[in-house]
C-alpha cells in the first residue's frame, strides 16, 4: 500500500514537469522561427548569372574551307597514279602538281603530234599565199605521174592474184570431188584449201593498196590544182587546216592538264589516300588537303540555344590536347537542324540532339593546325 502511494505521489509531479518541458520547447521553436523571418540568409554571392548566359557545346577542329578530298578529274573515268609528288604533312600552293596519272605519257605524245600538224598547216598557208615556183609545179606533177604509175601497178597485182585465185579456186574444188571419192588423204585436201585462202588475203590486200593509191593520187591531183593557181578559196581552206590545228593543240593542253592532279587551294596534305600504281578512287581522291593555316571548331549548338548565338561574339575553346585555351569569334551559324556528330563521353547526354553548326574562326592556329577533327569543349560569351 505505501508503494503504491509513492508511485501515485511521483505521478502527480510528473506530469506537471512534462507539460511544463513542452511548453519550453514550443516557445523555443517559436523563437527561432520568428528570427528566421525577421533576418533572411544573405544571398551567395556567385556569377551564376552570368554562366547561365554563357552557352557551353562540343565542338570539332576542321581547316578553313573544310577537308578537300582531291581527286582525279571524272572525265578521265578510272585512273592510275604512276607519280606522286607530295607526302603527308606538306605544304601546297594552289595549282602545284601533286600526283601524275598513266595517261600523262600518252597526252604528252598527242600534244607534240598536234603541235607538228599546226606547224606544217602554218607553213602550209604560207605557201598558198605566197604562190607556187614553176620547181614546185613540176615537182607535183612528178608526184602525180608517179601515184598513177604506181596505180597502175597495184591493179595489174591485183589482177594476178585475182587470176591465181581463180585457177586455186577450180583446183580446190576438183580435188574436194576427189577427196569424198576417197582417193585422196584430208592433208592433201587442206594444202588446196589453205592456198585459197591464202590468195584470197593477198587479194583483199591488194585491192585495199589499189583503194589507198587512188586516195593518195587524188591528193597530188588537188595539190597539183591548188600550186597552179592562188585562189582565195585556197587560201580559206588553208586558214581553217590551221585553226583546226591549233584547236587540236588545244585540246591535248587540256588533255595534258587532265592527266595530271593538282591542288585546289594552298593548304597542307593531311592524308594520302592512293599511293604509286593504285587505280584513285573517286570517292577517297589521291589527298585529303586542307588550309591549316586557319583553323576553324565546328560547335554544335542545341537548337533551343541558338536565338543566344550572334556573329562576332568570343569563344573560348580548350581540350585536354592542347595546353591553355584557345579563343575565337563566331564567324557563321549555320542554316540547317541536323542530329549532333560530336558525342560526349557523359552517358547521359543526348546521343540523338538536334543542333545547329557554328564555326568559330581562331585566333591563333598553330597550336591546333596539325589536329583536324579532334573534339573540344566550347564555351560561347554573350
Amino acid at each position: 500500500m505505501k508503494n503504491a502511494l509513492e508511485q501515485k505521489k511521483s505521478h502527480k509531479f510528473l506530469i506537471p514537469a512534462i507539460a511544463l518541458a513542452l511548453a519550453a520547447l514550443g516557445v523555443s521553436i517559436w523563437l527561432v522561427v520568428g528570427r528566421s523571418s525577421n533576418n533572411p540568409p544573405a544571398p551567395v554571392t556567385t556569377n551564376t548569372k552570368e554562366q547561365a548566359k554563357a552557352i557551353s557545346a562540343l565542338g570539332r577542329l576542321e581547316p578553313q574551307g573544310e577537308v578537300l578530298k582531291v581527286a582525279s578529274p571524272s572525265t578521265l573515268g578510272t585512273s592510275r597514279i604512276v607519280k606522286l609528288m607530295v607526302k603527308e604533312g606538306d605544304m601546297v600552293k594552289q595549282g602545284q602538281v601533286i600526283a601524275i596519272l598513266d595517261s600523262y605519257d600518252r597526252s604528252v605524245a598527242s600534244l607534240l603530234q598536234a603541235q607538228s600538224q599546226a606547224q606544217e598547216s602554218d607553213r602550209n598557208l604560207a605557201k598558198v599565199r605566197a604562190g607556187a615556183k614553176s620547181g614546185d609545179i613540176v615537182a607535183q606533177e612528178g608526184n602525180v605521174l608517179s601515184a598513177a604509175a604506181n596505180i597502175k601497178s597495184i591493179e595489174a597485182n591485183a589482177a594476178r592474184i585475182q587470176a591465181e585465185l581463180e585457177i586455186a579456186g577450180r583446183d580446190y574444188n576438183r580435188f574436194l570431188q576427189v577427196y569424198k571419192e576417197g582417193a585422196i588423204s584430208q592433208t592433201v585436201l587442206d594444202t588446196y584449201r589453205l592456198k585459197v585462202e591464202t590468195l584470197q588475203g593477198q587479194l583483199l590486200q591488194a585491192q585495199q593498196q589499189v583503194q589507198q593509191a587512188r586516195f593518195q593520187l587524188s591528193q597530188s591531183q588537188g595539190l597539183l590544182s591548188s600550186v597552179r593557181e592562188v585562189r582565195p578559196t585556197d587560201v580559206q581552206f588553208a586558214e581553217s587546216q590551221l585553226q583546226t590545228a591549233i584547236v587540236n593543240v588545244k585540246r591535248a593542253e587540256v588533255d595534258l592538264d587532265l592527266a595530271q592532279v593538282r591542288a585546289p587551294i594552298d593548304g597542307q596534305v593531311l592524308k594520302v589516300n592512293s599511293k604509286i600504281g593504285e587505280v584513285v578512287s573517286q570517292t577517297n581522291g589521291v589527298i585529303d588537303l586542307g588550309n591549316t593555316s586557319q583553323m576553324y571548331v565546328v560547335a554544335e549548338i542545341y537548337e533551343t540555344d541558338i536565338g543566344k548565338i550572334k556573329v562576332g561574339q568570343n569563344a573560348t575553346i580548350e581540350s585536354e590536347a592542347f595546353e591553355g585555351d584557345i579563343t575565337g569569334k563566331v564567324d557563321r551559324i549555320g542554316l540547317r537542324i541536323a542530329k549532333n556528330d560530336v558525342l560526349g563521353t557523359d552517358p547521359a547526354a543526348k546521343t540523338d540532339a538536334r543542333i545547329i553548326e557554328v564555326k568559330i574562326k581562331l585566333d591563333d592556329s598553330k597550336k591546333v593546325s596539325g589536329l583536324t577533327n579532334l573534339q573540344v569543349r566550347v564555351k560561347i560569351e554573350p
